[in-house]
């Protein structure tokens, strides 16, 4: 199991990768073609990419969403109740 996540990773790092070469071969060398395929690349990274590469960092951003939210709904329901300000 960690083995296959490791090559989806490779795989998907290695596509970054030649989108990013594209696009500075495409700003180097003024070829439009190249820019085609590094957007081309950069979207199917986005779609498909983005689950397996940052799934650790969208779990914690998803966390620490759901904690600003209750924070949020307290801080909403003390408000309206007035009790913060009473003794």
């Amino acid at each position: 199991m960690i083995k296959r996540e490791n090559k989806e990773k490779t795989k998907w790092l290695l596509i970054l990768f030649l989108a990013i070469v594209s696009f500075i071969l495409a700003f180097m060398t003024q070829k439009l073609i190249f820019n085609a395929i590094a957007i081309g690349l950069a979207i199917c990274v986005y779609k498909y990419g983005n689950p397996i590469l940052f799934k650790e960092y969208d779990e914690r951003r998803k966390k620490r969403y759901e904690e600003a939210l209750q924070v949020r709904d307290a801080a909403q329901t003390a408000i309206t109740s007035r009790r913060i300000f009473k003794k």
